[in-house]
């Protein structure tokens, strides 16, 4: 017959297995559809690849720092690495998008010129997110629950993190290695693989909003500049 504590003990150990095969099967999952995600975001495969590297080191961080504190994969722990993931991608997808929109919108193709773009357009803004979410999550120290507290150091160091590499090493690397004029982004790819024209007839390619543009002439312009172009005298001798 089974005790209770040897039940206990049986079903701790199929629990401990089961978080570690959704732990994994979460980062295995989670890893894919983040790129996935960042590629549609920012178009441009060169600046989602920086970002997810960038991703897999705020990733490594956050558990490095629960592994510091001698915490065992548990509940909590196997909820939080799924979540870092999607709090590490926020930064790195807006500072990305800048970038790369940088040359569409503003028409800048060298890295310098997008680098300051994005640093000034949108880093103020990554940092008033961080510091709003940072301090939403102090509240969670104060709790006597051990699950809260765990959530407030996840959440506060996954914000640290974050910031730390989406500025400090996505951004260096953008400066210094990132991709230059359309290099990398989807169109120009699709480009180079031949199939810019099916993209073009599905709506997916994208214009450069500064290129020249046909000029449409109003009516009503038209209609002045050609009474202004007539003769006086064609108008006298016709009176």
């Amino acid at each position: 017959m089974i005790h209770l504590e040897q039940l206990l003990y049986l079903c701790g150990l199929r629990l401990n297995s089961e978080l570690y095969k959704a732990f994994f099967l979460g980062l295995t999952l989670c890893f894919p559809v983040a790129f996935l995600v960042l590629i549609v975001a920012t178009s441009n495969t060169v600046v989602s690849f920086y970002a997810i590297i960038s991703i897999g080191f705020i990733v490594s961080s956050v558990l490095g720092v629960a592994q510091w504190n001698g915490w065992s994969l548990g509940i909590a722990e196997a909820i939080a690495a799924v979540i870092v993931i999607g709090f590490s991608v926020d930064y790195v997808i807006h500072l990305g998008h800048v970038f790369v929109d940088a040359a569409h919108s503003e028409g800048l193709k060298g890295r310098k010129e997008r680098f300051v773009h994005a640093s000034k357009k949108m880093i103020p803004t990554v940092l008033a997110g961080a510091i709003t979410t940072f301090g939403a999550a102090l509240p969670l120290f104060a709790c006597q629950l051990t699950f809260f507290p765990k959530m407030g150091t996840i959440m506060t160091s996954t914000i640290a993190f974050s910031v730390l590499f989406s500025i400090g090493f996505f951004m260096g690397f953008l400066l210094l290695i990132g991709p230059t004029g359309r290099i990398g982004d989807l169109d120009w790819i699709a480009e180079k693989l031949g199939l810019a024209r099916c993209l073009e007839r599905c709506g997916c390619l994208k214009r450069n909003p500064r290129a020249p543009q046909k000029h449409v002439e109003d009516p009503k312009t038209s209609a002045i500049g050609l009474h202004d172009s007539i003769p006086e005298s064609a108008v006298t001798n016709k009176v």
